[in-house]
């Protein structure tokens, strides 16, 4: 059983006291709250803008500073605007629905240069933010709460694991958000009082596809429900994984849930990773084929599923490297059946990056890492590294880190592209070409 650690003595003094402030916001922050100053202490107040002057009762420590709840907006500053979504403020998925175009494409373009400045690569020219729109969102991971006879689904809280039912969200491709009320059902009957869990549904060529993950033990009066909500909600795809274990049992496949990348169809694994948006995977494919041009034979790492290795292996040989088996798997079959010419490879990169000897065949590298970045195989890219890379990225700090690193070892940025298919929240994509 788990006890709950009451703070010491010492903690609880140290906690500022609460108290209400009037405060002054000089900045939106990069995680999306503004940044006002107290005395010596920065104060971070969520969903205010640059030049409002807000009441805010401070509520602890944050990091070196002071973090605070919003009471009233005093007088609005400029770049404010009316949320769309009725539950923003109280869902954690959006942090700045807030701002107006103008000063939203400012502070998302801001999250990348401030990055590049922080590791000395301030001069690079960034291209202008490539805007995904809302409502394109092919694949959502929700999370569900049964509690009272119902079950709740939508997206954590604000610093919270309490979950808010949501009734409609404006990122959501509208097939994610009208199977919402029948996945409700659905786990209500299946799902006992009291667990959590997470579902996973991505839009396929073929239709839904749904990833449950809960620590349920289905018998087979459960797996007869599930099997008839996958007919009745016109599911391709059903699988349920308890969490923790690696084996996805399938429920219920009517159809191929395929995805086609430059017109040709895999079958990704359940819940594999895929670009969230078919907008945004193109915007960055198109900069990767633009930037690799005719070079051949190439290296994708972290490749996935093969979001980019199918589109470059139109055009030659592609050798394909990623930490997980199934998604190449996936990969494997789509080549082995078009005649593609794409070799794969199970690696963690991570610890065994390529090298010298490895990297030497190829004419250019594209690697797309998760938020960690890739440093270990940017340490050995700047030392052997062909003349060519295109970094795709999700996380601007990591990206500048490795960024320096290939700076530092010869090679020189010639574009940068900021991509935005995480409308309203701190997250942001970037494709950046690098030749030497």
């Amino acid at each position: 059983m788990r006890t709950r650690r009451t703070p010491s003595r010492k903690a609880r003094a140290a906690q500022p006291a609460a108290r209400t402030v009037e405060l002054i916001i000089e900045q939106v922050g990069a995680r999306g709250d503004g940044l006002a100053r107290l005395g010596d202490d920065a104060v971070f107040v969520p969903f205010t803008v640059a030049g409002d002057r807000v009441l805010a009762r401070i509520e602890g420590k944050r990091g070196d500073g002071l973090a605070a709840t919003l009471i009233e907006v005093v007088e609005p500053g400029p770049g404010r605007e009316v949320p769309p979504c009725a539950h923003f403020g109280r869902c954690g998925g959006c942090a700045v629905q807030h701002l107006d175009d103008d000063t939203y494409d400012e502070w998302k373009t801001a999250l990348l240069t401030a990055q590049l400045a922080r590791a000395g690569l301030g001069g690079i020219a960034v291209t202008p933010l490539v805007r995904i729109p809302p409502a394109s969102r092919r694949r959502a991971a929700f999370a569900f709460q049964r509690r009272k006879g119902a079950a709740l689904v939508g997206f954590n809280a604000r610093a919270s694991h309490a979950v808010i039912d949501i009734e409609r969200c404006p990122l959501l491709e509208p097939a994610l958000a009208a199977l919402l009320p029948a996945l409700r059902a659905m786990l209500a009957e299946v799902v006992a009082e009291g667990e959590d869990g997470d579902c996973v549904v991505t839009l396929t060529e073929g239709g839904l596809d749904l990833l449950v993950e809960a620590e349920a033990r289905l018998d087979l009066f459960d797996r007869e429900r599930l099997a008839a909500f996958a007919e009745t909600a016109d599911l391709a795809r059903l699988t349920w994984r308890r969490p923790g274990v690696g084996f996805a049992e399938p429920i219920a496949r009517r159809r191929a849930a395929v995805v086609c990348f430059a017109g040709i169809a895999v079958e990704p694994p359940p819940g594999a990773f895929l670009q969230p948006t078919r907008g945004g995977e193109l915007a960055i494919a198109e900069l990767v084929l633009r930037a690799v041009g005719t070079a051949a034979p190439l290296l994708d790492l972290y490749a996935g599923c093969g979001s980019f290795t199918v589109p470059l292996a139109l055009r030659g040989r592609v050798h394909a490297v990623e930490g997980e088996q199934a998604p190449l798997l996936a990969l494997d079959a789509a080549a082995h059946r078009d005649g593609l010419a794409i070799t794969t490879e199970v690696r963690d990169l991570a610890r065994r990056p390529l090298l010298a000897h490895e990297l030497k065949p190829y004419k250019a590298v594209v690697f797309d890492p998760p938020r960690a970045g890739a440093a270990a195989q940017c340490a050995e890219l700047a030392a052997a590294g062909p003349p060519l890379v295109v970094a795709v990225s999700c996380n601007p700090t990591t990206l500048a880190r490795d960024l320096r690193t290939l700076v530092a070892g010869g090679y020189a940025v010639e574009a940068i592209t900021p991509i935005d298919q995480f409308p309203w929240s701190p997250h942001l994509e970037a494709v950046t070409v690098l030749k030497r």
